[in-house]
């Protein structure tokens, strides 16, 4: 099915009586639409949009999410400072530094706590 003549002097055939004031704006998504497309999609992709009651540019149906893009050949590396960071590297020296810091003050403020008038008993198991 081709698509009918449409440009920005003469609207689109069946657009509704309410939407020819603000037809230029449609007509200049529809050509946004169309350069995004042939950017993004690969040779041999497909794409049915339509223009929605309120002017909008709907996307209707794209062919197979895009398939005919190129993929890269070989995976992408993140680079050194980014694998660093994800490892959790620079996290260990700061946490050893808040270790050795925060031990005296937990070691002078820890309080052994025993409760000798509370016998021990033990709790039956929930029946599973």
């Amino acid at each position: 099915m081709t698509m009918p003549f449409f440009s920005l002097f003469s609207p689109m055939p069946g657009l509704p009586w309410y939407l020819l004031p603000i037809w230029p704006l449609i007509y200049l998504r529809i050509l946004r639409l169309k350069a995004w497309f042939r950017q993004n999609g690969g040779p041999g992709s497909q794409m049915l949009w339509g223009v929605m009651w309120n002017g909008r540019i709907g996307i209707i149906q794209l062919s197979d999410d895009l398939s005919g893009r190129v993929q890269a050949s070989k995976p992408l590396k993140p680079s050194a400072r980014l694998a660093e960071a994800l490892s959790g590297a620079w996290l260990a020296p700061w946490l050893d530094l808040v270790a050795h810091s925060l031990a005296p003050a937990v070691a002078q403020s820890s309080l052994e706590i025993s409760l000798p008038h509370i016998p021990q008993a033990r709790l039956p198991l929930p029946d599973t």
